[in-house]
């Protein structure tokens, strides 16, 4: 358990599940922070990839949409709102694959590690933002790659980075419905000595393949 120090008052976060006192790890980090010392217009925000909760525990005046692939990650948000006392009642817990709102004021972006999560992401939120809100993303600037701004440009619009802050960076991207092909929403191929097509979605554990847990799973399913 630590503290995120804000410029109007003092976050307790604790990561999920819950660690030692004397772990080293922390429940945010610089780009969290990066995120939080943008000055957001009113209105409600669309959050995505919020690891334990410092996004939303940050921004818990307005109403949020957290949306996450992590079941973990929700529990941490909720845990933390809890915490420090916040109302959960304000923020709303959807996952990767959920219908997006519409009409927000702002987004924010904590950049997952996979780029197909990313893609999948952008591609989601094209079908419901507009010109108007603002979208942030931010991560390590030693993980935002000339391919990660590549793929703000081509899905949403014209895309930036900021100068980087304790080794984080943001991108500032502007939504101008660029042209964009549709690409199928999974991964699809059939699954040899079965009648079984697989169909993985952006995130999930060996996306291109079949992890050996789950081949042995499907082959033996498919015998009896």
């Amino acid at each position: 358990m630590s503290q995120l120090e804000l410029t109007d008052r003092t976050l307790t976060l604790q990561r999920f599940p819950p660690m030692r006192e004397e772990s080293p790890l922390q429940a945010w980090d610089a780009a969290d922070e990066y995120l939080l010392q943008q000055a957001l217009p009113a209105g409600p925000v669309l959050v995505f990839n919020d690891s334990f909760g410092a996004l939303t525990c940050g921004l818990s005046d307005r109403e949020i949409w957290h949306v996450s692939d992590s079941w973990l990650s929700q529990q941490a948000a909720r845990q933390n709102l809890r915490l420090n006392g916040l109302d959960e009642a304000s923020v709303h817990f959807l996952d990767s694959l959920a219908p997006l709102p519409a009409a927000q004021a702002a987004v924010l972006i904590k950049l997952p590690k996979a780029l197909a999560l990313l893609e999948h992401q952008l591609r989601a939120l094209r079908t419901v933002v507009t010109p108007d809100p603002l979208i942030l993303a931010a991560g390590k600037a030693k993980d935002i790659h000339n391919s990660t701004l590549q793929l703000f440009e081509r899905i949403l619009g014209e895309s930036k980075t900021s100068l980087a802050w304790k080794k984080a960076r943001l991108i500032y991207s502007h939504f101008s419905a660029p042209a964009l092909a549709d690409v199928p929403a999974t991964t699809v191929w059939p699954l040899d000595e079965t009648p079984y097509h697989i169909h993985n979605h952006a995130n999930v554990f060996a996306r291109a393949a079949l992890d050996i847990g789950a081949l042995l799973s499907a082959t033996s399913a498919a015998r009896y």
